[in-house]
């Protein structure tokens, strides 16, 4: 039997520690840094996240999704500085993500979605929208999905692609809307003396706002009968309540003075 020549194994050792050891602590150092630095990197933009209001679920998400990958290239570097082969490393991780990709294509066009509605904000929790042929109250704003609640209470649930690519109208975007109301007055009766009497029943109600004065003006003649274009202003929560009471005080100010409508 050969004999096993220990020395020579320690010198093969001490021969690999002294060629790798330079590697090796420069890719150590490269990995406590760079953590330490990505670390106080990813407070900042959470910070800056914060200060601009962003929802927490983006805030979080988007925390994760900062970590991990800058995370993975740091580790792909650290790997390279030992003398692992990073190129086909990076070329697995390119595939895999790229299969994941075109798997949730659906999925990631409703994330991509959801973020555009999180940043940008055309609408916000509680605001009246019409989206996709819906009008309700925004219920929540989730990553993939807005789910809004109509006025019979029913709940939809829409997903952020479409909602992201679609025509949009908030009625709380403004601090007031202007509501239009088609009311009917005999045509023998004086026009302006009408108009005065319409608006003082409609300011019966407080929560219509006097910084705009109600415009009144003829919109159709016909058959004995004046049509007219009543438009007042009010805050968007209200719209529907004012629209309401607003005819309300019409019809009671019509009997009252035995108007024939």
């Amino acid at each position: 039997m050969t004999p096993i020549k220990i020395e020579e194994y320690i010198d093969q050792a001490i021969d690999w520690a002294i060629h790798f050891a330079p590697q090796l602590v420069l890719a150590l150092l490269t990995l406590f840094v760079g953590w330490w630095a990505l670390g106080k990197f990813e407070n900042i933009i959470v910070k800056q996240m914060q200060r601009r209001q962003f929802e927490s679920s983006l805030q979080s998400f988007l925390r994760t999704l900062f970590s991990l990958g800058t995370k993975i290239i740091l580790l792909i570097i650290v790997a390279g500085q030992i003398g692992f082969q990073t190129t086909s490393l990076a070329a697995i991780v390119g595939a895999a993500g790229l299969a994941v990709g075109l798997a949730l294509q659906g999925s990631l066009a409703n994330f991509a979605g959801g973020v555009l509605i999180l940043i940008f904000k055309p609408f916000k929790v509680g605001d009246t929208i019409t989206v996709s042929g819906f009008v309700g109250k925004v219920y929540e704003i989730q990553i993939f999905s807005t789910i809004l609640l109509l006025p019979d209470n029913r709940t939809v649930i829409l997903p952020n692609g479409g909602v992201s690519n679609s025509a949009i109208v908030n009625n709380n975007k403004q601090d007031f809307l202007n509501l239009n109301l088609t009311v009917s007055i005999p045509s023998d009766k004086n026009l302006e003396e009408m108009k005065k009497l319409i608006r003082d029943a409609i300011y019966k109600d407080d929560r219509v706002l006097r910084e705009n004065e109600i415009v009144i003006f003829i919109n159709e003649l016909a058959g004995g009968i004046v049509k007219l274009t009543v438009s007042i202003h009010c805050r968007p929560e209200n719209l529907t309540s004012v629209q309401q009471k607003a005819y309300e005080n019409i019809l009671e100010f019509y009997k009252q003075n035995e108007i024939a409508f």
